[in-house]
């Protein structure tokens, strides 16, 4: 849950959609503050700040949301920044890279659902972020007291011979500390990885892991081995619990990892494979499925996206023939499930 002390702006030239926002995000324990003016913006943002999230438009009436961002990351480089918008191209993927960073995409129009969780997720960084800077101020504290205490140490020692060992002491201790400040969780991350890819198989272009998870080395992306339907031996009630399946997913540290998604068709596009001959839940040798080799057998036909069409459809993509379809959300058939992916 958000701090009631944190403040989150939302940026859209629609009145409209400002107006809907300020009616719907205002229920979550935050500071909202609205406007459809990025110069307006700017200086309520350096007036009142700071500000743990700022959610933009990318069309704006002066400029671009992620030049916003640009001039935002140096006003309050802390803020958390979410984009707005109805598609990704070239020019945008640019931007992003060149400019300001966004902490998430959300697709217009929008799901006021998915927006809320994605704030609270902007929140969250945020805290991170402050902890993170508050850790590395104690660091430069510690590195100055052990820089004193070097001179002090070296004093004496020109003094006293007999001090050379205490000196070695205090030296060896103050680079321990600095050294351990926060160095645990990297160590943990680095020996998990060394691990999993010494048991790593190689498939073609694809990496297995023994936690579950296998690594398409075309898109760097690492997939769950396993679905929905393997994992909770029934399919997906709807598309909405298919959504929700990401958080459980998480919680739950899949693989020992909590930054899982819903993939788009695009991804899902990107690993079929043509000549695949997996057999899906129902084990019908005449219908195969395009599942990469690295994946375990037994899953769903249709895999659900995160892409929706309208308030009421979404897409699924049909592993056996490789093609989108849209459906409606609460469409419920044996043959869908969901395989979550992450970056």
């Amino acid at each position: 849950m958000a701090s009631i002390n944190k403040k989150v702006m939302f940026l859209d030239g629609d009145n409209k959609v400002v107006v809907t926002a300020k009616k719907l995000l205002a229920r979550e324990n935050y500071q909202l503050l609205v406007s459809s003016d990025p110069d307006e913006a700017l200086e309520v943002i350096d007036d009142k700040g700071p500000m743990a999230v700022v959610v933009c438009e990318n069309k704006l009436s002066t400029m671009r949301g992620t030049e916003f961002f640009e001039k935002l990351k140096g006003l309050a480089p802390d803020t958390v920044r979410i984009l707005m918008t109805a598609g990704t191209d070239a020019k945008l993927i640019e931007d992003v890279v060149n400019t300001g960073e966004v902490f998430r995409f959300v697709k217009k129009p929008l799901d006021f659902k998915i927006l809320t969780r994605a704030i609270q997720e902007g929140v969250g960084e945020n805290d991170r972020i402050l902890k993170l800077k508050a850790q590395l101020g104690e660091h430069e504290k510690i590195l100055t007291e052990k820089a004193e205490l070097e001179a002090q140490t070296q004093n004496l020692d020109n003094q006293v011979q007999g001090l050379m060992q205490i000196k070695k002491k205090l030296v060896l201790a103050m680079v321990i500390m600095a050294l351990g400040f926060g160095t645990f969780e990297a160590y943990s991350s680095w020996a998990r990885n060394v691990k999993l890819e010494s048991t790593s198989q190689k498939m073609g272009h694809w990496v297995k892991y023994d936690n579950g998870t296998a690594k398409d080395t075309k898109t760097d992306l690492v997939w769950m081995t396993r679905d929905f339907r393997i994992i909770e031996k029934r399919q997906p009630k709807d598309w909405q619990e298919a959504m929700s399946w990401v958080e459980k997913i998480n919680e739950q540290r899949y693989g020992g990892y909590t930054d899982w998604r819903a993939p788009t068709i695009e991804d899902y596009q990107a690993i079929y494979n043509e000549n695949g001959k997996q057999q899906a839940y129902d084990q019908k040798e005449k219908f195969l499925l395009g599942n990469p080799e690295a994946f375990e057998s037994g899953g769903g036909y249709g895999f659900w996206s995160n892409e929706e069409m309208g308030m009421e459809s979404a897409r699924y993509f049909f592993f056996m023939g490789g093609y989108g379809v849209t459906e409606l959300k609460g469409y419920n058939s044996p043959t869908l499930s969901i395989r979550l992916v992450r970056n």
